[in-house]
């Protein structure tokens, strides 16, 4: 299907119930998070991106492992487990100590407004990371991709939906790059593993202009599906930084299930 997809422009109980359901593609909240909290966190985001490692791609910074990066391998799914706690704790203490990272305000409006709350994921006595920060500096970008919800990380949820979550925490200015691009939606993720490139997503080549695109403010919230093909273009002046992660959609009667 390559239809331009349907927005809304508030995070409501009802608007949520919408994109957990399929009925609507992205949410896009303006000025969800606070600009201050957004600026005093900025300094330490840099220095702590700066020191961790990042493997999947030297595109972006990441403080954590993503759910992504642990498919890869192994290794990458102990570490995954092993270092979730730290990296919680490194976020929401030295990272945005003394307010409520934005991680956590979306996890706990989606528990309030979810028909049945929302949880972080677990993988048997073992928690998943619920929150990631991301930082694209000059040059960064990602490849159009889809989130699969079928990886092995997740097959004990059985998900019908995997909703993106970013919030905005620095934008380039417009013009320099950063925006959020969006194609059309895979139905079977089976066809999208048979044009995927060997590291990550597709080659942009053939795929013709994005069907929709945004460039969010800083503090901005975007919710999205993440099986509508979607990228990020080239930064080339200043950077991109988000608190980000996923909600999981089982049905209205079960929790949502929260992870990075």
């Amino acid at each position: 299907m390559s239809s331009k997809p349907t927005t809304v422009d508030e995070f409501t109980p009802e608007t949520l119930l919408m994109l957990g359901e399929g009925k609507v593609d992205i949410i896009w909240h303006r000025e969800f998070y606070p600009v201050e909290n957004c600026r005093n966190a900025l300094p330490r985001i840099i220095d702590a991106c700066e020191a961790a490692a990042y493997t999947l791609t030297s595109d972006l910074q990441s403080l954590g492992t993503s759910i992504g990066e642990a498919t890869e391998s192994e290794d990458n799914t102990a570490r995954y487990f092993d270092t979730a706690a730290q990296t919680t704790k490194l976020i929401r203490e030295s990272i945005f100590g003394g307010f409520t990272a934005p991680g956590d305000a979306v996890r706990l409006l989606a528990d309030e407004w979810w028909p049945s709350g929302a949880m972080v994921g677990r993988r048997g006595d073992r928690q998943m990371l619920p929150s990631i920060i991301r930082r694209w500096p000059k040059g960064g970008q990602a490849n159009p991709h889809i989130d699969q919800k079928s990886i092995p990380l997740l097959d004990l949820y059985d998900l019908v939906r995997r909703i993106g979550v970013n919030v905005y925490l620095e934008t380039p200015r417009p013009g320099a790059g950063g925006e959020i691009e969006f194609w059309n939606r895979f139905g079977d993720e089976n066809a999208y593993l048979f044009i995927k490139r060997d590291d990550y997503g597709v080659n942009r080549d053939g795929l013709g202009d994005p069907l929709y695109e945004i460039l969010p403010g800083q503090g901005d919230l975007v919710m999205f599906d993440a099986a509508r093909l979607h990228g990020v273009r080239k930064v080339t002046e200043g950077s991109r930084v988000t608190a980000a992660c996923f909600l999981g959609v089982r049905s209205r009667m079960e929790p949502l299930v929260v992870f990075a």
